[in-house]
């Protein structure tokens, strides 16, 4: 990656010869090189290079005093005043403005030059050209500009920290549920594993419990959901204390339900037709898509047990988002309804407490993943169709061009031979 924030090498460290390579050569001159173009020199009267960090303050009741988390590094802003003045002032000052006028961008950045302080590349906000009839030969100018930064595709290829994995969101989904696992045993650090949060996780393996009784599939299959989701009960009824075993036997049951239901429709036609993968992924994902609405019964009258309770909530909505994201981009559908998918899932991103840099950091990461393989999809070609009368699936097959099996991953085919009303098809 090219982009680097640091501030660019000066050319000198001494003021003196950093105005000139030599002590013969005349005074270097500031100037602004747009995309594939020359520098056009100016005399610069003064710079101001602001930037800071962007920082998240939380406030907690019953006073709890205040937090600052710093979020990013806010974009370096250069803002330079000086003048254009000489014999050829016209031409030079025309020159500067229609170079300032070329577009710029991440990909095609200008290149400010300043004697003191090396060459930027920029991106060019806004300039400004003030001429006095008193003051003929010369003009005032002032140019703001904002350094190139990194564009959205060198962000997605990019894999080191700061800007995520260059992964599928299986893949992404594993760092997010690091951190978030990460986050919920500092939170729960030096206060004792209570009551409140032990039936909050039992809590939650009954709602698990109660997603896989939509599933339809293999017994193997089903067993083995529910053995993920038992499990988290059974290390409570041993009195597992550790916050890490414990989130991970929630990541594990909740994984174990998305690898289910994709077993079910990566299995042979005959069975993917008769357990209708289109209506389980559907009841999966709505159940965890939605997560951002439950609330669990867990006590929340102390502070600890407020801590405990409102911790657990966040890793579980945490857990569901990944969930969510996997079993999205798997899904067959069509446009439309991806669009009330992903409505639903920025509500679930927004319920997700990212006060932590590494945890709102991985939920980006996150969303970025899901959204460039929905796009990859391009679900926009997905057509449909209203079918009047009764017609079996292999002849509406025939009829659309669009094979059976697609048929029945982009619809919920209750019966082969009935198939009548609305129709999605490629």
């Amino acid at each position: 990656m090219r982009f680097n924030p640091a501030l660019p090498l000066p050319y000198s460290e001494e003021w003196r010869s950093a105005y000139s390579y030599n002590e013969g050569d005349s005074p270097r001159l500031s100037a602004y090189q747009p995309p594939g173009g020359d520098p056009v020199p100016f005399i610069m009267e003064n710079i101001r290079l602001s930037g800071g960090q962007a920082v998240d303050k939380a406030e907690y009741p019953s006073h709890g005093l205040w937090s600052n988390t710093s979020l990013n590094e806010k974009p370096h802003t250069i803002t330079i005043n000086g003048f254009v003045r000489g014999d050829r002032y016209i031409r030079n000052r025309n020159a500067l403005v229609e170079a300032l006028r070329v577009t710029t961008d991440d990909v095609n950045t200008g290149f400010i030059d300043l004697p003191l302080w090396g060459r930027f590349p920029v991106v060019v906000e806004s300039y400004e050209v003030e001429e006095k009839a008193k003051e003929n030969g010369q003009c005032k100018v002032s140019l703001t500009f904002t350094r190139a930064g990194v564009t959205i595709g060198e962000r997605w290829q990019f894999n080191g920290e700061g800007f995520g994995e260059n992964g599928r969101p299986a893949e992404v989904a594993e760092s997010l549920l690091r951190a978030a696992q990460r986050e919920f045993g500092n939170a729960l650090e030096g206060n004792a594993l209570i009551n409140s949060i032990f039936q909050a996780f039992t809590e939650a393996s009954g709602f698990l419990l109660g997603i896989i009784g939509f599933v339809q599939g293999p017994v193997s299959v089903i067993n083995k959901m529910t053995n993920a989701a038992t499990g988290i009960t059974n290390l409570v009824a041993q009195g597992v204390r550790s916050p890490v075993e414990l989130a991970n036997a929630l990541f594990g049951a909740i994984g174990g339900i998305v690898a289910g239901v994709m077993e079910i429709a990566n299995s042979s036609v005959d069975t993917f037709s008769y357990f209708k993968p289109k209506r389980i992924w559907k009841n999966v994902l709505l159940h965890f898509i939605s997560a951002d609405k439950i609330k669990f019964e867990a006590e929340a009258v102390t502070v600890s047990q407020y801590v405990s309770k409102d911790s657990f909530e966040n890793l579980y909505r945490t857990a569901a988002y990944t969930a969510a994201g996997q079993i999205m981009v798997q899904m067959e559908m069509t446009y439309q309804e991806a669009e009330g998918y992903w409505a639903l899932y920025e509500n679930l991103e927004k319920s997700i407490n990212q006060n932590n840099p590494e945890v709102s950091r991985a939920v980006q990461d996150m969303r970025i993943s899901v959204s460039r393989e929905l796009t990859a999809r391009r679900l926009d070609i997905v057509l449909a169709r209203d079918i009047p009368l009764s017609v079996p699936c292999l002849q509406l097959s025939q009829l659309l061009g669009c094979g059976d099996e697609k048929l029945r991953r982009l619809n919920i085919i209750d019966d082969s031979f009935v198939i009548k009303g609305a129709v999605s098809y490629v």
